[in-house]
């Protein structure tokens, strides 16, 4: 009798135990502020004082040797190559960051006429780059290059951070003989505001090795930032698209800029790079405040 009244008491407890609430405490997670941080890079584009915009018509007057003339720009593409990124701490160390290659884009549908089955690249419109892994430091500027260095340019089959011959301008905008990058491309249509002609087709790019070369652009922050595991930075350019019109005072009649027109390729990167882009604010926030 004693044995089974030990049996009963046993299962209540068990019963009792299984009953009752178990506590669980999260872990808090420990960040270092010597862990590396994250920045995020803001290419933000505009036409002047505008927004910039597809598929919208902006004012345009050239002033050339010839006289003053009212003419407006509708694009549908903008894209360009943006490598090689380094960061410059207090001290004037670079910080090169690996595989740092990232295709900045608007753009309209693209046919992508390398595939047979009349594959389309999407409608893409990417301002923003995240670079992760950023070393712990204070930085005063950032440097990097518009366009594919040889290595990877020389053979789009090799693979780094975007860069790929299945990816991005490698597919859907590789030159005709498909064998490099283009770096930078802006198209759309020129429209007379008055009189004739009336419009024409606007193709403008650059790419080959040669004018990888110089093409290194270095921007001064107003003020150092802070990088680490509880502080990420953000860095905004501004990229004026009027700014790359400038390329030529004769859009007219180089309304197309490709490899056979050497001077006009390096003058339309030139104007992107001492013109177009340029430095609108930085700063760092506090993970714990995401």
């Amino acid at each position: 009798m004693k044995k089974q009244n030990l049996f009963f008491a046993a299962i209540a407890a068990l019963v009792f135990t299984s009953c009752e609430k178990t506590e669980i405490k999260e872990v808090e997670k420990i960040v270092y502020a010597d862990q590396a941080g994250d920045l995020s890079l803001t290419f933000d584009a505009r036409y002047g004082e505008f927004d910039f915009e597809l598929n919208k018509k902006y004012p345009y007057k050239l002033v050339n040797s010839s006289g003053t003339y009212d003419l407006e720009f509708e694009f549908n593409r903008l894209r360009y190559w943006v490598s090689n990124v380094k960061l410059i701490d207090k001290d004037n160390k670079e910080h090169a960051l690996p595989d740092s290659y990232y295709l900045v884009e608007e753009t309209n549908e693209i046919a992508v006429p390398h595939l047979v089955n009349g594959e389309k690249y999407p409608a893409t419109k990417r301002e923003d780059v995240t670079v992760k892994d950023i070393p712990f430091g204070e930085y005063k500027a950032i440097k990097f290059s518009i366009g594919v260095d040889q290595k990877y340019n020389d053979n789009i089959t090799l693979t780094a951070g975007e860069l790929g011959s299945l990816n991005g301008m490698g597919v859907s905008d590789g030159w005709m003989w498909f064998t490099s990058y283009k770096f930078l491309t802006l198209a759309g249509t020129m429209h007379w505001a008055a009189g004739t002609p009336t419009s024409k087709a606007l193709s403008w790019e650059t790419g080959s090795n040669e004018l990888f070369d110089g093409a290194e652009k270095t921007i001064e922050l107003a003020t150092p930032l802070k990088i680490d595991a509880q502080n990420s930075a953000k860095i905004t350019l501004d990229v004026d698209v009027k700014e790359l019109l400038s390329a030529t005072d004769q859009p007219w009649t180089n309304n197309s800029i490709s490899q056979s027109k050497k001077e006009l390729m390096k003058a339309f990167r030139d104007a992107f790079l001492s013109k177009s882009l340029t430095f609108k604010e930085a700063g760092s926030v506090s993970v714990e405040a995401n």
